[in-house]
């Protein structure tokens, strides 16, 4: 049990893309060669909710990226007074989605679920579990970083979004909840029959994907859930012995062997696999799926966290990945991950910024704290994946700039503790 939940939470970690960023001077000019992503359209977004709509990309750091200026502007999120994120926003173009929690202090507590404005205004809480409930809400991290945060998982159509929760373990079905966008309050919906067991891991047709296991059979089974009707259909089986899974958003189930780190494919609409690319030789250091978009895949050594690789999926070809960003308080690069997609362009970070501010402990005494902040830039999917350096950035609305010190000159506020939730 131990090792299926281990490979389970790899599974899930690894769903889309990753953040990091691109080296570039202090001072940011914009690259006349990038285009202007698409805006966003009218009607909300339906299926997986994800962190960016046509125009926005809400960022791990609470603040949002907005093409419509290329600004980056801090947002202010609406919780409890012992509360915590624990799904940070998804948004469906007109609304964002979040999950808190007040079980780091008191573990008897519950979760809840937020649905705010685009800008973090109007924030109302519409769904808290039971207190001292022994389940879990779906959230997922987006990435295989272990940096990278949970975001919660949403649905949407245009009258409704949903969402699950579930028990702790692989063997727990998931409960469904459903709020109409002119309703406050979230409802479970009860469906006929009982729903397998299973862990968000995916999205097919703009339905959920869940991947149970059979324990007797020692297999992961994924399934596909009808939101509106609850009936199910089984997909793809897998032996449990399969060590990286990924499910990304249109139905293509991507995984590799754990011993040979060779990358395999099934279409889930078919159940067609292919083998999609191996190690030319075999060897203890392997080279890992980050992320999976447009037709291509992110690698990188588990080892060696600077070698790099964008793969082909048509084709296997591999190519070295050269993009790099900066820590601009030690020197120090990293490979550079998209974030989003706007567009025909990907988010990323260029820079990634520390600096200590005047805080205060739990019991009231005052501290110094460390705290971070990124700078963002947008790149056109096809220089990302061939290596060409040409970037448009996103400047802070709020004119912070980094000191010859490394001194933020304005703290980076996250959300509010403290504010009064009725």
């Amino acid at each position: 049990m131990r090792t299926a939940k281990r490979l389970l939470a790899v599974a899930l970690a690894l769903l889309l893309l990753a953040g990091c960023g691109q080296q570039a001077e202090p001072a940011a000019p914009a690259a006349s060669a990038a285009p202007e992503p698409e805006q966003a359209e009218e009607t909300r977004l339906e299926g997986w909710l994800f962190p960016w709509d046509g125009q926005r990309y809400y960022t791990s750091e609470n603040a949002v990226c907005d093409t419509a200026d290329m600004s980056v502007r801090p947002i202010s999120l609406t919780m409890g007074p012992w509360e915590h994120l624990t799904g940070y926003p998804v948004t469906d173009g007109k609304f964002l989605y979040y999950s808190t929690s007040d079980t780091q202090y008191m573990p008897d507590l519950s979760e809840q679920v937020w649905r705010c404005n685009p800008d973090g205004s109007g924030a109302e809480m519409i769904w808290k579990s039971e207190t001292g409930g022994k389940g879990v809400l779906e959230n997922t991290c987006l990435s295989s970083r272990v940096t990278d945060v949970t975001r919660m998982v949403a649905f949407a159509q245009q009258d409704a979004v949903w969402f699950f929760y579930r028990g702790e373990n692989l063997f727990s079905s998931p409960e469904v909840y459903r709020c109409g966008v002119e309703e406050t309050v979230a409802s479970r919906v009860e469906y006929p029959d009982p729903l397998p067991c299973g862990i968000f891991t995916g999205e097919m047709n703009g339905q959920p994907v869940f991947c149970g296991l059979r324990n007797e059979d020692r297999e992961y089974f994924f399934w596909l859930l009808d939101l509106t009707t609850g009936e199910t259909c089984e997909l793809f089986t897998l032996p449990d012995t399969t060590g990286y899974l990924s499910l990304i958003q249109d139905g293509m189930l991507y995984f590799q062997d754990q011993e040979s780190a060779s990358l395999y494919e099934v279409d889930l609409s078919s159940g067609k696999q292919r083998l999609v690319w191996q190690q030319e030789e075999k060897t203890a250091v392997a080279s890992w799926v980050q992320f999976v978009w447009d037709g291509y895949a992110l690698l990188e050594n588990t080892s060696l966290p600077m070698l790099a690789c964008s793969l082909d999926l048509a084709d296997g070809s591999i190519t070295e990945a050269t993009l790099r960003g900066r820590y601009t308080n030690s020197g120090e690069e990293y490979v550079l991950h998209a974030l989003a997609p706007l567009g025909d362009c990907y988010v990323v970070e260029c820079r990634s910024h520390s600096g200590t501010r005047a805080g205060m402990s739990q019991t009231g005494e005052p501290q110094q704290e460390r705290y971070y902040w990124r700078d963002y830039a947008l790149i056109k999917k096809e220089d990302y994946w061939n290596n060409v350096p040409e970037y448009r950035y996103f400047t802070w609305a709020d004119g912070r700039c980094i000191l010859p010190a490394g001194i933020v000159l304005r703290p980076l506020l996250c959300y509010n503790r403290g504010q009064k939730t009725t």
